[in-house]
């Protein structure tokens, strides 16, 4: 099965970023992530990204579906963007380029 990139865009309230990067320390250490990488990345201006590298489109979904989610984790110390929403989120399949070679 092919890769799958997702990116997960938010801005934390005024203070909160020792707080959020704490509490997403210990979520890491306390659930599996199977060797997926996730990061969290500083885009400046409190904004961030977290990006998840998964497996499979099936491990992708298998993160999604679990009760405790990050974004629920985080979500209380997250500004919403205009729009309402707390994250702005997009993902795909990874692309291999060695195909076209």
């Amino acid at each position: 099965m092919a890769g799958m990139i997702n990116c997960m865009r938010f801005k934390l309230k005024a203070g909160q970023a020792e707080a959020s990067f704490k509490a997403y320390g210990e979520y890491v250490r306390d659930y599996n992530f199977d060797n997926i990488m996730h990061k969290i990345i500083d885009l400046g201006d409190g904004e961030f990204a977290l990006i998840g590298v998964h497996h499979s489109v099936d491990s992708f979904i298998d993160i999604m579906n679990r009760d405790n989610r990050v974004s629920q984790m985080m979500r209380k110390n997250v500004e919403p963007y205009e729009d309402g929403e707390s994250f702005h989120s997009f993902s795909g399949l990874v692309v291999n380029c060695d195909d076209y070679l």
